[in-house]
């Protein structure tokens, strides 16, 4: 049924998801206004819905120009509905800000499997990490993934290490600039205020406390079988999935550290954990047990609406 369907990219996949994607914005935008009296401008709408939409053609944009998946929409099925499992991460603007430009940054550390304009890819890189960093400054953490990529595809040359570093100060430096014009300094000092919190207090309310569990089992789940699989491919797809591996560790660390924990944090975790779990389900011969898992993550998104 619904593997099946998903196991292919045919356009009327895409237009199944892209209302889902729509429905899953919609209830909500709605239950904020209806329920909890939240405020939102037609433009603030407008805004957020565009990012969402703009999310969602980069994962599929990404996956399919890397070949991180093979020709199937489970990995952006799994993508669109973690949007419903953790709902606040759709009008956290900052953090959908971060991740609008952290998937430019995606985009070339993911095609540095390929030797043509390394200099440029890394340097591109860092500075849209730089960008994400303005927006939410935990961002910075991944410039690991950059450096990780680099040594993973074996791109070992000194200077793309400081060419990461010159792309990644650039927009920050620019943006310091216009704070100085602006008379702003101070704004640019709240920049390196790391807030943290190890209060999870939050996750044991059922609508994180379910959703987050198994999520995170999946994950342990997904890793192991699919790293060892992955040790028949080619060497630049090994190098993709150890890559994607260490997205996940980062992103997971992003949601540790959060200053602020109401599920929003694990938008970071959306893209490495859709990929490694699309893969599992590639590889796995039980349709009984692919049909299964897909209902599992419908029935969280549909439990949670309910819940939240």
């Amino acid at each position: 049924m619904i593997a099946n369907f998903f196991n292919q990219s045919k356009p009327i996949n895409f237009l199944v998801l892209l209302f889902t994607g729509l429905l899953i914005f919609s209830f909500t935008i709605a239950f904020h206004i209806y329920f909890e009296n939240r405020i939102y401008s037609a433009v603030q709408i407008a805004f957020n819905l565009s990012l969402f939409f703009l999310l969602l053609f980069f994962h599929n944009f990404l996956t399919t120009k890397n070949k991180l998946t093979k020709n199937n929409t489970y990995g952006l099925y799994i993508f669109i509905l973690l949007f419903a499992i953790f709902p606040e991460s759709i009008t956290n603007m900052k953090l959908m800000l971060s991740n609008f430009f952290l998937f430019f940054a995606y985009r070339r550390i993911y095609s540095l499997h390929s030797n043509l304009d390394t200099g440029s890819k890394i340097f591109d890189s860092g500075l849209w990490i730089g960008v994400a960093f303005i927006f939410y400054n935990w961002s910075i953490l991944f410039l690991l993934l950059s450096a990780a990529a680099l040594f993973l595809f074996k791109r070992l040359k000194w200077n793309y290490y400081f060419m990461l570093i010159i792309g990644f100060i650039t927009p920050i430096f620019l943006y310091f600039t216009y704070l100085v014009y602006a008379d702003q300094q101070g704004t640019f000092q709240e920049l390196f205020n790391f807030e943290f919190s190890f209060n999870y207090f939050n996750y044991n309310e059922f609508p994180l406390l379910i959703p987050t569990s198994v999520i995170l089992v999946f994950s342990i789940w997904a890793i192991y079988p699919t790293l060892m699989k992955s040790r028949n491919a080619k060497q630049k797809y090994k190098a993709s999935y150890k890559l994607l591996v260490l997205h996940l560790v980062l992103a997971l660390a992003i949601g540790i550290v959060a200053p602020i924990k109401d599920g929003s944090e694990f938008l970071f975790y959306f893209f490495p954990f859709s990929i490694i779990f699309a893969t599992y389900i590639q590889i796995n011969q039980d349709n009984w047990f692919k049909e299964v898992v897909m209902f599992v993550f419908l029935g969280l998104a549909l439990a949670n609406f309910i819940i939240y």
